[in-house]
């Protein structure tokens, strides 16, 4: 049993956290108390020296990082830190590793997984530690090696959008040259009826199955072609592939889909589980991976009994432009039939199975528009419509299109229009365009 001890400045997430470690780690750790901020938190670490300590980054006072360096000024190597992030920032999460931390955490993507595995890290320091000597886990080298891994997965969520961005840190990390195919492959693992049926999907035995699939498929796959895994959640895990020019392409996609129908048969031979496996395409530019990303995810959701191995241009067509083409003429559509609501990026993403970053890069590619532009002027299109029927007055368009006010209505209208509600209709009415 570990010692836990919380400090951020977001009682939400002191409270969050400290429920997620009692619900599903009570018998490994117990909370021993929290802080808002560095200062209280040493105060407590040097009376209570608990085990392990969540610090997020950025808190009034005395940071993350600086509480972190002052402990090890003062003690040593524990207590381990794990920290918490509310965003992605590629520098301060390299000095948290720098500075021996077990792990870092983006908060909006806490999970039991995400902080199962942080906390897996973190017990194999303070165990090795007391047998007077340290893990390579913790060497320098291990903590670029998972910089590179949070890289690359950034990449596949499409987070890296801009190519300078992209080539500092690929220099940063040591990235000689990138490689000139990229091909993604998402996978389910599908347990048993009677494993799937029990209660949680924290329990032992299904969390033990998971990992041997996963294990086991790697261990085949890698057999016969070269690519990183990156588990997505208990249940999937994403394969990216990666060959050079001078390979052929034809080739090199038969052997990826041998190795995955091997890999299928397996698993299904020695655990009576099934694989499925969504296949994206081949893309030539780094920036492009989560858009294969994607396509990967789209494709397995299309799988089923009958055809456990799924190719997104099979779905689509050959053509990916057309493909992509018809999802964006769905979304327009799908805005456009829905303008009395609030139309918010991340809800309309999550309706059409994409994530928020990708959704707004190809509907910018695809348009020329961004998607916020897109849809303040089709709701003001309609606004138009509605100001000059004589039916309705400002506030109730405004409400009516979903705006959180009349005066925010007036706002989007003027950066549309050129001019406000008030002078649109002033204008209309005297017969003549707004100058």
């Amino acid at each position: 049993m570990y010692n836990v001890f919380i400090v951020d400045d977001e009682p939400l997430v002191q409270i969050g956290l400290r429920s997620m470690l009692q619900r599903d780690f009570a018998s490994e750790v117990t909370v021993s108390g929290s802080a808002s901020n560095g200062k209280d938190a040493l105060r407590f670490i040097t009376e209570q020296r608990p085990d392990i300590v969540f610090a997020d980054i950025k808190m009034p006072l005395m940071s993350g990082l600086e509480l972190q360096e002052e402990c090890r000024k003062r003690f040593g190597e524990l207590p381990v830190f794990i920290i918490l992030t509310a965003y992605e920032d590629f520098a301060l999460a390299r000095t948290a590793l720098a500075n021996r931390a077990a792990d870092y955490i983006v908060k909006i993507e806490l999970s039991t997984e995400n902080l199962r595995r942080a906390l897996e890290r973190a017990v194999r320091i303070l165990r090795e530690h007391k047998k007077q000597f340290f893990p390579d886990a913790a060497s320098p080298q291990d903590s670029i090696a998972e910089l590179k891994r949070r890289f690359l997965s950034r990449l596949l969520r499409g987070e890296l959008r801009e190519r300078e961005q992209l080539l500092q840190e690929a220099s940063e990390l040591g990235f000689e040259r990138f490689h000139d195919r990229y091909l993604t492959v998402y996978c389910e693992i599908l347990p048993p009826i009677s494993v799937s049926q029990e209660e949680s999907q924290t329990n032992d035995r299904l969390r033990q199955l998971c990992t041997t699939c996963c294990t086991m498929a790697e261990e085949i796959i890698r057999r016969r072609t070269e690519f990183l895994l990156f588990p997505y959640d208990l249940r999937h895990f994403t394969l990216l592939f990666y060959f050079e020019e001078g390979s052929a392409v034809a080739d090199r996609t038969a052997a990826i889909d041998e190795a995955l129908e091997n890999a299928r048969e397996m698993i299904r031979s020695y655990f009576n589980a099934s694989l499925r496996f969504g296949i994206g395409t081949v893309v030539n530019d780094p920036l492009q991976i989560s858009e294969s990303f994607q396509e990967a995810k789209t494709a397995e959701e299309q799988t089923n009994e009958s055809a456990p191995i799924r190719r997104f241009s099979h779905i689509v067509g050959a053509n990916r432009r057309s493909g992509k083409d018809r999802l964006i003429a769905e979304i327009q559509h799908y805005i456009d039939e829905n303008l009395s609501g609030k139309l918010l990026l991340n809800e309309i993403a999550e309706s059409f199975g994409l994530s928020p970053a990708y959704l707004s890069v190809i509907f910018k590619k695809n348009t020329e528009i961004g998607f916020s532009e897109y849809v303040y002027t089709k709701k003001i299109e309609r606004a138009k419509q509605m100001l000059l029927s004589g039916d309705m007055k400002i506030y109730e368009v405004a409400d009516a299109l979903g705006f959180e006010s009349a005066y925010y209505f007036s706002k989007v209208f003027k950066k549309v229009d050129g001019h406000s509600p008030r002078e649109y209709i002033q204008q209309k009415s005297e017969g003549s365009d707004p100058p």
